[in-house]
């Protein structure tokens, strides 16, 4: 049946008590421990049940050093990063894997969704959050600057294509960067774990195994209008949710931080009929106001979550239909719910 791998992956089953690999301390007696910081722009908060209070410290203060060195690589807002320097000489020869990593699925992304997701948006966003006032002419000639695949990337170079486009990894390397939390955790043989970095969501296993008090990690879908009213609230113990949104930043009460694609750029001009509204000065006013997708990891969830952003309601529907391991709730302009066949997990 379509659908029923997604399900089957993200059923909540409570576990039973098991123990430890050396059999020292039972599950239910795991200890808690939770901490927030502010890394990446936003706060990054990290639940763990560990057999000891020091392992949970210790892991998650392995994790954050971690999250502050991958940082260092991809932040646009850091002169010194990677990926400005990138950005100011159009080719770097010295990389680390990380970075390659990240730009080969963004790539692959870009390319799934027809262009939907662009890495090459950058000098739009920028031109959107210096300038008060937006003219078409200026927008346009930025928004020229968005070109399909933009990165050329071998085993010993990375280079951009094209001399004036600059790129943003904003869209991904959040969620790759989550996923790398996780895998300290596992790597500390912690699996019941949660990591929120500013709504990018992955998770494992419990919350709490203490008999009659067992409990599973509860993900609340923010609300676009700030009030509370969460409009799904469901238990994961695995896999990964994020939310793109254009209440999340805003430039002006028409204009947000998500860009849609030139339809000329997307290499196939009949998908891009199909799948984007038309081309305009409007390239910043998506059909909806909110996307969240349930992956299996943080970074396809943070990846597909903006691209999908960009179709209409639905053909972006239809589009994560098409994947079994992908899930989504969209809430479009005018608030009414719409949810993929994979979406069970309220």
């Amino acid at each position: 049946m379509k659908g029923l791998g997604l399900f089957n992956f993200f059923t909540k089953k409570v576990p039973s008590n098991s123990t430890t690999p050396l059999g020292t301390v039972k599950k239910e007696n795991f200890v808690h421990v939770s901490d927030t910081q502010v890394k990446m722009g936003t706060f990054v908060n990290l639940q763990c049940l560990a057999e000891s209070g020091q392992l949970a410290k210790e892991t998650i203060a392995r994790v954050f050093l971690r999250i502050d060195s991958l940082e260092q690589i991809f932040s646009r807002h850091d002169s010194a990063s990677l990926l400005s320097v990138l950005n100011s000489q159009g080719s770097i020869v010295d990389f680390p894997k990380e970075f390659k990593c990240v730009l080969v699925q963004a790539r692959a992304v870009e390319n799934q969704t027809c262009g939907a997701f662009n890495p090459s948006v950058l000098p739009v966003l920028k031109y959107l959050e210096t300038n008060s006032h937006i003219t078409a002419k200026e927008f346009q000639e930025n928004f020229s600057r968005i070109i399909k695949n933009p990165v050329q990337i071998s085993e010993r170079n990375i280079q951009l294509k094209q001399s004036d486009s600059i790129i943003t990894l904003d869209a991904i390397a959040k969620g790759y960067i989550v996923d790398q939390a996780a895998a300290i955790f596992e790597k500390q043989g912690i699996h019941d774990y949660l990591i929120n970095a500013g709504g990018d969501i992955r998770v494992k296993g419990m919350k709490s195994y203490q008999k009659g008090q067992e409990k599973t990690w509860r993900i609340a879908i923010e609300d676009p209008y700030k009030q509370g009213n969460y409009p799904a609230v469901f238990s994961l113990m695995r896999g990964a949710l994020a939310t793109s949104g254009s209440y999340e930043k805003n430039f002006g009460n028409e204009r947000n931080h998500i860009i849609l694609p030139s339809l000329e750029e997307t290499g196939n001009r009949q998908s891009a009929y199909n799948l984007f509204v038309s081309g305009s000065f409007e390239h910043i006013s998506p059909t909806v106001k909110s996307v969240s997708v349930v992956a299996p990891t943080a970074m396809q969830a943070d990846a597909y979550a903006t691209a999908i952003s960009c179709m209409p309601v639905q053909n972006a529907i239809n589009y994560i239909n098409k994947n079994t391991q992908l899930a989504c709730m969209i809430i479009a302009e005018d608030d009414s719910m719409h949810y993929s066949q994979n979406w069970r997990l309220r």
